[in-house]
């Protein structure tokens, strides 16, 4: 069962808006990268950040009223030479990267999470998906009830073995995903 971090009307705006804004400043920076990945569509590249934003939001959120130590989402924009694929927050000192999907993604392709397998030319492989570990923690965002499901958080080596191709006929090259249908209740730590 997923935790669920409701926003008001008024945070989810603020929220939104701020992570909405870093969306559309960081694409300048991610555009050129994007495309030696098969992607094209600035809306849908602005929409993406803002989701994934949204949930690193959310897993702040979630942890700020617990006896955990978590960190703020890193807000910078940097340029494209700078841009790493380190984790996207910090749990009680771990690496904990946040993976996110909209709602009506999940409806479409499956409830699932993508990761960098590759692209033209260096920098396209997320380290996860080779040696590096972390925590990982799968988010859906669904923008209408303005919340951020929570599946959970799980040890990626112990579910790396599950990656597999996306549906979308597009990404096959460059992604490789999890699917929520591939997991089960013992692989969640939260």
């Amino acid at each position: 069962m997923p935790h669920v971090v409701s926003f008001s009307d008024e945070e989810w705006e603020f929220y939104y808006k701020l992570c909405n804004q870093y969306a559309k400043d960081e694409l300048e920076s991610t555009y050129e990268q994007r495309t030696k990945r098969n992607q094209f569509n600035k809306a849908a590249m602005v929409h993406q950040t803002t989701t994934g934003k949204l949930a690193e939001w959310a897993v702040t959120l979630f942890f700020t009223d617990k006896e955990n130590t978590i960190s703020d989402p890193d807000m910078q924009i940097y340029s494209a030479f700078n841009k790493s694929f380190d984790a996207d927050l910090q749990l009680d000192g771990y690496d904990l990267h946040v993976k996110s999907q909209s709602k009506e993604s999940a409806e479409r392709f499956g409830t699932s999470w993508m990761f960098q397998y590759s692209g033209r030319g260096s920098g396209h492989k997320d380290p996860l998906l080779r040696l590096a570990d972390g925590l990982v923690a799968f988010c859906v965002v669904d923008f209408n009830r303005k919340e951020v499901s929570l599946h959970g958080i799980c040890g990626f080596a112990s579910i790396r073995d599950r990656l597999r191709e996306p549906v979308k006929k597009t990404l096959k090259n460059t992604k490789r995903c999890i699917y929520l249908e591939d997991l089960n209740k013992k692989d969640f730590l939260i």
